[in-house]
């Protein structure tokens, strides 16, 4: 089951504390050759979506609005 898997390595970073941890599992050439286009797609979207900087938001005050 993927959601116990991933839960799996959550358990276990919080254990090491390593800096960098990589979920869920390897797709291999073989497997990926069976998605179809949309899904590779989907998976760029998921990637790029996950792996985009956080963005800081910061709030200042304006004594106009009030």
């Amino acid at each position: 089951n993927y959601a116990a898997l991933i839960q799996q390595q959550i358990n276990e970073d919080k254990q090491n504390l390593r800096e960098k941890t990589v979920y869920g599992i390897q797709l291999t050439e073989e497997k990926l050759n069976d998605f179809r286009d949309e899904q590779i797609g989907q998976l760029k979207e998921l990637m790029d979506e996950a792996t985009k900087p956080i963005k800081k938001i910061t709030i200042s005050e304006d004594s106009e609005h009030k």
